[in-house]
């Protein structure tokens, strides 16, 4: 029983800490092909802001110790040291209401969730 929960919390954080964020369907997706999201609305949720009900909705997009930054994607320094992914200086976020890649079931949410068109 030890061993599995070991092998769950192992892996929970593992897909926490992930490969960049890529382009897919000209879509931002992660390394899941699950498309990732920008809050778009007054008093956008920051790295010190997104928690509770926000953060199990939309969890931020982590990024891993040896990720780099390129471009339009950089990294927030969140207050516990983790960094998280940002595109266009905008936090990015994962929807937990998609269920498979290539979903988009947050984008429009409450008319200030949406996924980032990416070239």
């Amino acid at each position: 029983m030890k061993t599995l929960i070991g092998f769950a919390v192992l892996s929970v954080a593992a897909s926490a800490l992930a490969a960049p964020p890529r382009v897919s369907d000209g879509r931002l997706v992660d390394e899941h092909g699950m498309t990732l999201y920008v809050f778009g609305g007054q008093g956008a949720p920051d790295a010190k802001s997104c928690e509770g009900d926000c953060a199990r909705n939309f969890p931020p997009a982590l990024a891993g110790p040896d990720d780099k930054a390129t471009g339009s994607l950089q990294f927030l320094a969140r207050g516990n040291g983790e960094r998280q992914w940002t595109y266009g200086g905008k936090p990015l976020y994962r929807g937990m209401m998609d269920k498979k890649p290539g979903d988009r079931a947050g984008d429009g949410l409450n008319t200030v969730w949406h996924s980032i068109q990416a070239r």
